[in-house]
């Protein structure tokens, strides 16, 4: 088995009245043309360094960029080989020398990248070999370039950064990504996943904004120069190619369909009512990635909230605005019926009257259904067991559910004289569901026990929790972001909200 991986808490400096015989060896240097900078590998013991050596070139372009530039205030150590257990350590720096940013770490808080298995500098006999062409894919190979990740794949640092408060990454060969600390192992599969998702995404994005800048200046052409060659298309405002990308991104029945501004669409609008099958499989590609990027997200924005304190009023604005997590939450296709509704219960004084967060419409028969939202503070067993290990539901958790069965009732007794009242008659209440969103998972065995227990044993309400929700939605979107090579996906009842 390999030896762990150690990451070295802080990149050592060695100045250079340090490099002694007595110290270190001196094996190899490689300098840049342009400014004279110099990169030496050493050696300390068993371990093998790539040091930064400043030249009075790149020193006085230094100063430039930046007076306070001061080099003994700098870092000099670029990465680290350690052969006992084949791991590369780079530590990623800004190395251009006209940047004010010169020799500082390329991230926020992450300092250092470790690839086991990988950096071997001894890989021919009797050469030293400083080219790294050997590092995985999306990460910088060049030296001079400071290592890191390439420059579009940063939002994997950056997420990193922002989610794991990471400052250490080790690319590693086992088969599991984890979290130690603040260090992150990351498999090499992880990685490539992720980097290949971005790849495509970057791809698409890109094609998608060429074909619509196309479109948009066919039609201008046309008009300006009063041609007509082949279906006349209509001119568009340059303003809004900007939104047609927005436009994708919307929810169906919330505002306009995915892909209305690609160039395939454009062409069925000039008269066309087939679409070839490369033309197919192309829009259902964008609505793939489209529909992948706004998951994400989707489930970035979740994750955050759920971290802060939100009141009822917060979740109940935050599930309108994206309806889909209700979707899923109900396991059939909904469509919101009204925020807010009263449900009946008004005496003759005008009072007690009841009011639900949602009511939705269920399935394709127009069954409505009553949704209480609460929000991920509400305790849902008490801390103390009833009897033995077993956990009683919690008032404010019982009082929901009492609250959405009394809801039903109500709504049961008196929709006849609202369908009336309202117009709407294509709505009905033959079994009417409960959806009640609270909490988070119980941890204690005994207390998941008791939570299952309760809930499965409830006939008309549902009991699901705001993790749960965040659960359904990282399978969506893992199922969704299976490789190029294995089976594709569409989302045909919902898109993704914002908020």
């Amino acid at each position: 088995m390999r030896r762990p991986t150690k990451i070295p808490s802080s990149p050592k400096i060695l100045k250079r009245s340090q490099l002694t015989d007595e110290f270190v060896q001196l094996y190899a240097v490689a300098q840049r043309m342009d400014d004279g900078l110099g990169i030496q590998l050493v050696r300390s013991g068993d371990i093998y360094a790539l040091q930064v050596e400043l030249s009075p070139k790149a020193i006085q372009r230094a100063v430039a960029a930046n007076p306070a530039f001061d080099v003994d205030k700098v870092t000099y150590e670029l990465a680290r080989y350690d052969p006992t257990t084949i791991t590369l350590t780079t530590f990623p720096l800004n190395l251009a020398s006209h940047s004010r940013h010169f020799l500082t770490p390329k991230y926020r808080k992450i300092r250092s990248i470790a690839f086991e298995g990988y950096g071997d500098i001894f890989a021919s006999i009797g050469d030293v070999s400083l080219e790294f062409a050997d590092l995985p894919l999306g990460f910088v190979r060049d030296m001079f370039a400071g290592f890191g990740v390439n420059y579009e794949y940063r939002f994997i640092i950056e997420e990193l950064e922002r989610r794991a408060s990471a400052t250490s990454i080790v690319m590693s060969e086992y088969f599991e990504s984890k979290l130690d600390g603040d260090v992150v192992h990351l498999t090499y599969d992880a990685f490539d996943r992720w980097r290949r998702a971005l790849r495509r995404s970057h791809n698409t994005t890109v094609a998608f904004a060429n074909r619509s800048k196309s479109v948009y200046l066919r039609g201008q052409v046309e008009k300006e120069l009063g041609l007509v060659s082949g279906p006349r298309i209509a001119a568009t405002p340059v303003d809004e190619l900007g939104d047609s990308l927005a436009e994708a991104l919307a929810l169906p029945g919330r505002k306009r369909p995915i892909g209305a501004a690609t160039a395939t669409v454009a062409s069925a609008r000039s008269g066309s009512t087939k679409l070839a099958a490369g033309e197919q499989a192309e829009l259902l590609d964008l609505n793939r990635e489209i529909e992948l990027l706004t998951l994400e997200q989707l489930i970035a924005r979740l994750e955050d909230h759920l971290a802060t304190n939100h009141n009822e009023a917060f979740w109940q604005r935050f599930f309108a605005d994206n309806p889909f997590i209700l979707r899923l939450a109900f396991g059939l296709p909904i469509a919101i019926f009204g925020e807010q509704v009263a449900v009946g219960g008004t005496k003759f004084d005008g009072s007690g009257g009841k009011i639900a967060d949602y009511v939705v419409r269920a399935g394709h028969f127009g069954n409505l259904a009553i949704v209480e939202i609460k929000t991920p503070q509400t305790p849902l067993l008490e801390g103390r067991t009833y009897r033995g290990e077993v956990h009683a539901p919690t008032k404010q958790l019982s009082g929901a559910i009492t609250q959405v069965l009394d809801q039903r009732y109500q709504l049961q007794t008196s929709i006849d004289h609202r369908k009336v009242s309202s117009g709407v008659y294509d709505v009905f209440s033959f079994a009417m569901q409960g959806l009640v969103i609270a909490g988070r998972d119980p941890t204690a065995p005994a207390e998941r026990k008791s939570f299952e227990l309760l809930r499965n044993g409830l006939k008309d309400v549902t009991v699901v929790t705001f993790d749960e929700l965040l659960a359904k939605l990282r399978a969506l979107h893992e199922f969704l972001g299976t490789s190029e090579d294995g089976p594709g996906a569409v989302i045909t009842e919902a898109g993704v909200g914002t908020s």
